[in-house]
């Protein structure tokens, strides 16, 4: 029978210890243990993740990595974009416009320092020669392509050079320095729509039309040689990785440019099909190109052909570890259903609080262990709408709106079993929300007594509320969190007219001072839930007015911008919420419409690692 050094060409280690860095399939003798050990085998997949801002067909226009993608521009139907949009491993935001709207051109780079040229845009089938580079916010024109052009492939790292195929018809290729291109040897197959990655010296380029190839091409940096054939043949791959450890995603291929759910691996030397697959099949997708282990796809077109884009993104990952994505699930339901009742913000997945509430005035409180709810001691005023922060141990309640619906100014504390009376707001308001601690609290906006929706701001140190400095604009039906000394506040409603305008977007940040603009919600929304900190907060559902609807959709703040993440299971608003954004988790809990006593549980994405086994030996 062959031996270890047969198989795998390497003689079994003696070493003292576990190394640092084993490679998978790597077996050593750990003399310490007495054990025979081997690294873990990969183990390729596939998870959902929080879909584009836009839907968009991108034809191969992406870079990055898994947590730091870009993709810039593309088509939606027939409506060509100038959009550009980052990943962040989680969830999408908007990154700087790019100069005209386009799709089908030549990317490279990484999400903060990329490039991209030529194209096709709209009365221009021939394709642009601009080119332009991208500093992570804006773009600024550099020296133009040679030649006009459209189905592009870009290669490699904007700082030093790229590779670039002209149109299908064409084998020419070109160089970029950083300042201008210049011509490089031809490639020996004219293709267009292939799996592109690597690097200007160690270049992969593999499939593409016509005729659905197979046909793969590695470049040194001087010459093109032919490798091994794709397991099968596409068109419109999307690729990524490196010359030495690759993968492409889908593609078409007759009938009808049927869109295809094939992954492939590439190993440096042969292509293999992964037993992973994309849950949609797509064609003319966008990836992270730099890294092949853990990257993202997205948008395209999906199954049927046709030319309407569409925005799902998943995640591919190849790992020794067990991938878990950030996901929204039920969690136990509230003994008493409400809507508008007050989560104490800076309670916990495991250590929740929920009081208050409606229709009317509820005075139910109740306690929550992570898994299910327990009732507690009641508020001595029933109200909704109130204005709450700290802990299940320790909260505060003040204001909000009695069973008649007038704003009140009562204040109340909770020491974990039971709420006592204290010092009453000076402002009497409901539709208010607060943060903070209980020694350390904030009632911000609110509606001081219809229409008018209020900005006044007070401060509590445990005993007596302070007014300070006012919100820039009254709203009410805002989202908040954080501290006294960083404060989130977010979105809300205003009273203009026409009603489709009165949900904002308008995003302020406290520092116990003074307000500040920050970045703005992508969709004006009033009722939303929003737990975490001022540079790492969840705004989960709400209610739009434009159009007039409760959703389920969920952005996450960095301190600057939000980002797209997982939508939770059913569009509401008014519920109460609290917790962190990291693997800890959040929760969000009754709401509207109707009062209902449903729980969702937000918990981040997670890698368990499997760590090397040991071998029986005989």
């Amino acid at each position: 029978m062959a031996g270890y050094n047969e198989i795998r060409g390497l003689r079994v280690k003696y070493l003292s210890d576990d190394p640092s860095n084993a490679e998978n399939g790597q077996v050593w003798y750990n003399s310490t243990s007495g054990n025979l050990r081997v690294q873990g085998m990969g183990i390729e997949s596939t998870t959902s993740a929080s879909s584009m801002i836009n839907k968009k067909s991108l034809y191969g226009w992406g870079v990055g990595t898994g947590t730091a993608g870009l993709t810039v521009g593309g088509v939606d139907d027939t409506t060509y974009l100038s959009v550009v949009e980052e990943y962040n491993g989680s969830g999408w935001a908007a990154g700087g416009t790019y100069p005209t709207a386009r799709y089908s051109a030549g990317t490279a780079g990484t999400q903060t320092a990329a490039m991209a040229y030529c194209g096709r845009v709209p009365g221009s089938p021939g394709g642009p020669t601009e080119t332009f580079e991208y500093n992570g916010s804006s773009w600024t024109s550099g020296n133009s392509f040679p030649t006009p052009g459209n189905s592009m492939q870009g290669i490699g790292a904007v700082d030093t050079a790229v590779v670039s195929t002209e149109v299908y018809t064409s084998t020419n290729m070109h160089h970029w320095n950083g300042t201008s291109w210049t011509s490089a040897n031809a490639r020996n197959t004219a293709k267009g729509g292939q799996a592109a990655f690597g690097t200007q010296t160690a270049a992969v380029l593999a499939g593409g039309f016509p005729n659905e190839s197979t046909q793969t091409e590695l470049y040194d940096g001087t010459n093109w040689t032919t490798s091994s054939n794709m397991v099968t043949g596409a068109n419109q791959i999307a690729g990524a990785g490196t010359q030495t450890d690759g993968v492409s995603f889908g593609g078409d291929r007759p009938p009808t440019e049927a869109a295809q759910t094939t992954i492939q691996t590439w190993n440096g030397s042969s292509w293999s099909t992964s037993p992973a697959t994309l849950a949609t099949a797509r064609t003319r997708a966008g990836t992270g190109r730099n890294t092949a282990a853990g990257t993202w796809v997205a948008g395209g077109i999906g199954p049927g052909g046709g030319g309407e884009g569409f925005n799902a993104t998943e995640q591919y990952n190849n790992s020794i570890g067990t991938i878990t994505a950030a996901a929204w699930a039920s969690g136990g339901n509230l003994n008493t259903a409400r809507a508008y009742g007050t989560g104490a913000g800076q309670s916990t997945l495991t250590a929740g609080l929920v009081f208050g509430g409606g229709p009317g005035g509820k005075t139910e409180t109740e306690e929550y262990n992570g898994t299910s709810w327990s009732e507690s001691g009641d508020l001595a005023t029933g109200r909704n709408y109130i204005a709450g922060g700290g802990t299940q141990t320790a909260a505060f309640g003040a204001g909000g709106y009695n069973s008649g619906g007038t704003g009140v100014n009562n204040g109340e504390e909770y020491n974990g079993t039971s709420w006592s009376e204290t010092n009453d707001l000076n402002t009497a308001r409901g539709q208010t929300n607060g943060f903070g601690s209980q020694t350390a609290g904030v009632c911000a906006g609110g509606n001081a007594g219809s229409p008018s929706r209020s900005n006044a701001v007070e401060e509590y140190d445990g005993t007596n509320w302070t007014s300070v400095t006012g919100i820039p604009a009254g709203t009410g039906g805002a989202g908040a969190c954080g501290t006294l000394t960083a404060g989130l506040y977010v979105g809300g409603i205003t009273s203009p007219s026409p009603p489709s305008s009165r949900s904002v977007t308008a995003v302020y940040e406290y520092d116990g001072t003074n307000w500040t603009s920050g970045g703005a919600l992508p969709v004006g929304k009033s009722e939303l839930g929003v737990y975490g900190t001022q540079t790492n907060a969840m705004g989960a559902g709400g209610y739009t007015h434009s159009p007039a609807a409760y959703v389920n959709t969920t952005q996450k703040y960095d301190g600057s911008a939000w980002a797209n993440y997982p939508n939770m299971a059913t569009g509401r608003g008014g519920m109460a919420e609290a917790g962190t954004v990291d693997a800890s988790g959040g929760f969000v809990a009754g709401g509207t419409p109707g009062g209902v006593n449903t729980t969702e549980e937000f918990v981040a994405a997670a890698t368990e690692t499997i760590t090397a086994s040991t071998l029986t030996t005989s």
